[in-house]
């Protein structure tokens, strides 16, 4: 099950560095990144933890980490996305939270939690292709 968690956090460092990028220029065009800075940071932050644990780390243990954060923390952020314009909305902090912020804590949360389902619902692992070969040997 370890390669399926790092191969997850590499999936999920390219899609938060590519959105980072595109946000970053997007808002600096638009004169707009003053408004929103520390969501920008966050989403680097988090790619640069997935490129660690997806790519760097020794143990499966950052990745396992990194794939229940997402799962979790992000599944609840693009839930109250919906009910709140966003977080810290008051402070120079502020996190604003629509609909495209919202479908993208999806995008990233949803298949982290169908990778940590089984083990949730304690199904046992699956032998990869490789084991069964040898097993049949």
């Amino acid at each position: 099950m370890a390669p399926v968690y790092r191969r997850y956090c590499q999936t999920a460092a390219v899609i938060f560095i590519l959105i980072t990028v595109y946000t970053v220029i997007t808002k600096l065009l638009q004169g707009r990144l003053a408004d929103d800075w520390l969501h920008s940071v966050l989403h680097l932050c988090s790619g640069l933890v997935g490129v660690y644990a997806g790519w760097f780390a020794r143990s499966p243990a950052p990745a396992q980490g990194f794939t229940w954060a997402v799962g979790v923390l992000y599944f609840a952020l693009g839930c109250s996305g919906w009910f709140t314009p966003g977080l810290l909305l008051d402070s120079p902090f502020a996190i604003p939270l629509g609909v495209a912020e919202n479908v993208f804590h999806f995008a990233l949360s949803l298949p982290a939690l169908a990778i940590l389902l089984p083990h949730w619902a304690g199904w046992p692992e699956r032998a990869s292709r490789a084991d069964r070969r040898r097993a049949r040997a």
